[in-house]
């Protein structure tokens, strides 16, 4: 799959990937911080953003299949070594894509994420919202109004924040063409497998950073998986939600700064 992606600044690299619904440009406020000393790589996944969709036939091992199109972009990009960034399911890739690619990841950032099962409650939601955007063929903004405050901190969703306005437009505006995929990958994070013990395995050292208002993946979380991967370090984002990386742009800018 011809997976499109952001290239830009020269040093060692750094792999983004963003979360359900965004897409590349999401990582923006690190790139322009880091790109004068690392050359950092963000990557549309499947159909979001500039990607292409996923096949009709592509209905199986969806998060394994993503990791392996991640694996051959970086190949193609003669990439030799790599630290990886994902937020959200670009944190539930990291064992997929480590899987693949263990001689060349340096470093793992796993932020508002999380590698066990989805809750009993939160997989009951989310599968009425995907049944509901796949009977609508679209995402209305019924649908986008339950969706779009799961991404923000208390503030940004009172406020209706730039961010808020942003992300709830480009839902209700989302091409027709699209639907298929977005709904692929989202059951497929909702079916997820627990790889929580798969953390153990892991040799890479590992960062694990959530925002303290995170509604789907709190900190809590992460600091479940701190504790089963050991030496790893945990980092809590005050006053940010699930995208805690633009809501809270300087603490995230300086914990990678500071930690790569």
């Amino acid at each position: 799959m011809n997976l499109r992606y952001i290239d830009e600044g020269e040093g060692e690299v750094l792999v983004f990937v963003h979360s359900y619904l965004w897409n590349k440009e999401m990582w923006r406020p690190q790139i322009d911080y880091l790109k004068e000393k690392y050359r950092c790589i963000s990557i549309d996944l499947p159909g979001h953003g500039e990607s292409p969709n996923l096949k009709d036939i592509e209905t199986e091992n969806v998060m394994e299949k993503i990791a392996t199109f991640i694996s051959e972009l970086l190949s193609d990009l003669m990439i030799e070594k790599y630290t990886y960034v994902g937020l959200s399911i670009g944190g539930m890739l990291s064992v997929p894509l480590y899987k693949i690619d263990k001689d060349k990841i340096k470093k793992m950032i796993v932020m508002d994420s999380y590698l066990g099962e989805e809750n009993i409650a939160a997989k009951t939601l989310y599968s009425d919202i995907l049944k509901q955007v796949e009977n609508d063929g679209a995402i209305s903004i019924k649908v986008a109004e339950k969706i779009v405050p799961m991404f923000f901190s208390e503030k940004v969703i009172h406020l209706k924040h730039e961010l808020y306005k942003k992300l709830f437009v480009q839902l209700i505006n989302m091409p027709r063409s699209r639907i298929n995929t977005i709904l692929k990958i989202g059951k497929a994070i909702n079916e997820r497998k627990n790889l929580l013990d798969e953390l153990k395995k892991i040799e890479a050292p590992m960062i694990f950073i959530a925002g303290e208002y995170d509604i789907p993946r709190p900190f809590s979380e992460s600091e479940e998986m701190s504790k089963i991967k050991k030496d790893s370090l945990l980092f809590k984002i005050e006053n940010a939600g699930h995208i805690s990386n633009l809501e809270n742009i300087e603490k995230v800018n300086l914990i990678l700064e500071q930690n790569l």
